[in-house]
């Protein structure tokens, strides 16, 4: 692990000693992030959740100035990297990893580098990271750079967003848009039959907005409460505009914004404008429960309890150990030699979720005596 500045000091120091000139560059010995890298990159979701009555800042990309001043002011944000054998889909040739996930990209030819600037592109994961700091670091990247995507994520916990609940209004004509589509795609297991996730697209990914409603609880690999997650994702000038926006007017401004491009609304038949109808009180309660006022773009902790994790290991590990099991003749033993191999590998997710467990069991004994 290393600095960030360090990273890019030695990466322009050795591309001199080769002898470059400006004019040249090292691309072609510098693989680049192919489609499936950037998408495994893009999708790295955060296990934080919106906090009731705020929204919940989801993904950051901005492109700031290559310069020494700013590459320190970075290095203090995300902390050490790790340089990768790869650029960024062929507009930087180096790159490196930060925090969880995220990375920074920069191009090793000085001229490239003025124009090009410097890249800092954190997923949901990275975002997580950086916790109560992560407000200020976009009000940074506003202010001495160029935010180019940024993602807020609305959580239903109260059953409102429902995959029957959007199709049906997607295909009686309830939503009031200016988009052309929506995309649906639901996963089933094969073997039960079962929903195991689903995801509505509204809009599409070229354009400067798009909106995905799908099941968080799904993704997380979880059961109980239901767990739905709105996401506006913005890119280009209105990301930057409206990241800025938001400090003067809170989440309104981006409730508002949302609001201009996508409604779901109640059908009225004696009326051929569809921006006239009343809004759905469904999605009026998803939209209007975000407080109007400024609102803190960072998300909570959900707490992992050791019923979750038990249900998780029959959910998705049960079938395969009974099968195991049965072709060892009945012997488990085996089940407790992997325990003891697994001990080291708990997270400190395991270890909390066992600690409560605990704390918990102890009440109930004080209570019962």
């Amino acid at each position: 692990m290393t600095d960030v500045r360090g990273v890019m000091a030695e990466d322009v120091q050795a591309l001199e000693g080769d002898g470059a000139t400006a004019g040249s560059t090292a691309r072609s010995a510098v693989p680049l992030l192919e489609d499936d890298d950037i998408s495994a990159h893009e999708g790295q979701a955060s296990d934080l959740a919106a906090r009731p009555g705020a929204m919940l800042l989801d993904y950051v990309r901005a492109t700031l100035p290559d310069d020494r001043e700013t590459r320190a002011a970075l290095a203090e944000w995300v902390g050490p990297s790790e340089t990768r054998a790869m650029g960024w889909r062929g507009w930087y040739d180096s790159s490196a990893t930060v925090l969880d996930g995220g990375l920074i990209a920069w191009c090793r030819d000085p001229e490239r580098a003025e124009v090009q600037g410097l890249l800092v592109d954190l997923p949901g994961r990275a975002c997580a990271c950086l916790g109560e700091r992560l407000v200020p670091f976009l009000a940074w990247c506003c202010e001495v750079g160029h935010v180019t995507r940024a993602d807020y994520a609305i959580d239903d916990r109260e059953g409102r967003l429902t995959l029957e609940r959007v199709l049906s209004a997607v295909r009686s004509g309830a939503v009031v848009t200016r988009w052309r589509e929506a995309r649906p795609l639901v996963s089933y297991d094969l073997q039960t039959g079962e929903r195991t996730g689903w995801t509505v697209y509204l809009g599409s990914r070229r354009s400067d907005a798009m909106v995905r409603i799908y099941d968080k609880r799904a993704q997380q690999g979880g059961d109980g409460e239901p767990w739905v997650r709105l996401e506006f994702e913005t890119k280009g000038d209105l990301a930057h505009n409206l990241a800025c926006a938001y400090f003067e007017e809170g989440s309104a401004a981006v409730v508002g914004q949302l609001a201009r491009r996508v409604r779901f609304a109640v059908v009225d038949p004696t009326d051929t404008n569809k921006r006239r109808w009343a809004t759905a009180p469904w999605w009026a309660a998803v939209v209007g429960s975000v407080a109007p006022g400024p609102s803190l773009l960072c998300g909570e902790r959900q707490e992992v309890t050791v019923a979750a994790l038990q249900s998780y290991i029959e959910r998705q590990a049960g079938p395969s150990m009974a099968a195991v099991t049965a072709a060892r003749g009945g012997d488990t033993s085996w089940w407790y030699a992997m325990l003891e191999r697994s001990r080291h590998r708990m997270k400190p997710k395991h270890r909390a979720a066992v600690s409560l467990f605990q704390r918990q069991s102890v009440a109930v004994g004080v209570l019962a005596e």
